[in-house]
C-alpha cells in the first residue's frame, strides 16, 4: 500500500465516520424534537381539563340558591289563635242560645207555640249546642290547616279543614292593608291583617300584634314596589 492508498483511505474512513456522526446528531435531533412535540401535546391535553368549565357548571347551582331563597315558606298562626277561637265560638253559641229564648218567650206568650214553632227552636238549640260541643276538634283542624305566606310578589293564604280555600293575591291588585281586633284578641295581644282588593279580601287571622304591625308595613312597601313595576 502506497502513502496515496493510505490517505485515501484514512479520508474514506474519516468520511464514514464523519456521516455516520451526523447521521446519528440528525436522528438524535429529530428525537428529541419529535419528543419535545409530544410534550407540548401533552400540555394541550392538561388544558382541556381545566377547571375553568367546572366553574361554570357550578353557576346553576347558584341561581338555584337565589331562586329558593326568595321563595318564602308557609307560616302557621300563633298557637294561642285557638283558644281565640273557641272563645269567639262559645260567645257565639251563647248568643244564638240566647236569641232561641227569646224565640220561645214570645211565642209562648203570643200563643204561637205550637208544633212547627217548637221544631224551629228545638233544631235551633240542637245546633247550638253541638257546635260548641264539636268546637275542640274543629278549632284543632282549622288551625292545622291555615296558613299564610309573604312571597316577593304576592300574598298567599290557605283556610278552612273541611271546606277548603287557598287564595293568591298579587301586590299590585291591593288597595290597601289594614287591621282588626276584636276584646278577644285584644286579650291574648292578637291582630288580624286584612288586604283590600277591588273584588274581595283576604286575610291573615292572627298575628302578634307588633308582627301585625310589621307585616302591614311590609305589605305597603312591596305593593308600592310592584306598582312602580308596572
Amino acid at each position: 500500500m502506497t502513502r496515496n492508498d493510505h490517505e485515501r483511505n484514512n479520508d474514506n474512513t474519516t468520511g464514514r465516520t464523519t456521516n455516520t456522526s451526523v447521521v446519528n446528531t440528525s436522528h438524535t435531533t429529530a428525537n428529541t424534537t419529535g419528543h419535545i412535540t409530544n410534550i407540548g401535546h401533552t400540555s394541550n391535553t392538561s388544558h382541556t381539563t381545566n377547571t375553568g368549565h367546572t366553574g361554570h357548571t357550578n353557576s346553576p347551582t347558584g341561581d338555584t340558591g337565589n331562586g329558593s331563597a326568595t321563595d318564602a315558606a308557609w307560616r302557621a298562626l300563633p298557637e294561642r289563635v285557638r283558644t281565640v277561637w273557641l272563645i269567639n265560638e262559645a260567645i257565639q253559641c251563647a248568643v244564638w242560645l240566647a236569641a232561641c229564648g227569646g224565640f220561645v218567650t214570645v211565642c209562648v206568650l203570643n200563643g204561637w207555640w205550637g208544633f212547627w214553632t217548637q221544631l224551629v227552636a228545638a233544631l235551633a238549640a240542637i245546633y247550638a249546642v253541638g257546635d260548641l260541643a264539636t268546637q275542640p276538634l274543629q278549632t284543632k283542624y282549622r288551625y292545622a290547616f291555615t296558613r299564610f305566606r309573604i312571597g316577593e310578589r304576592d300574598l298567599a293564604t290557605r283556610t278552612g279543614w273541611l271546606w277548603r280555600r287557598s287564595t293568591t293575591t298579587p301586590y299590585n291588585r291591593v288597595q290597601h292593608v289594614d287591621t282588626r281586633q276584636n276584646p278577644v284578641q285584644r286579650r291574648f295581644g292578637l291582630t288580624t291583617v286584612v288586604v283590600h282588593t277591588a273584588a274581595d279580601t283576604t286575610e291573615i287571622a292572627a298575628l302578634d300584634t307588633a308582627e301585625a304591625e310589621r307585616m302591614v308595613a311590609t305589605i305597603a312597601a312591596r305593593v308600592a314596589d310592584a306598582r312602580e313595576d308596572l
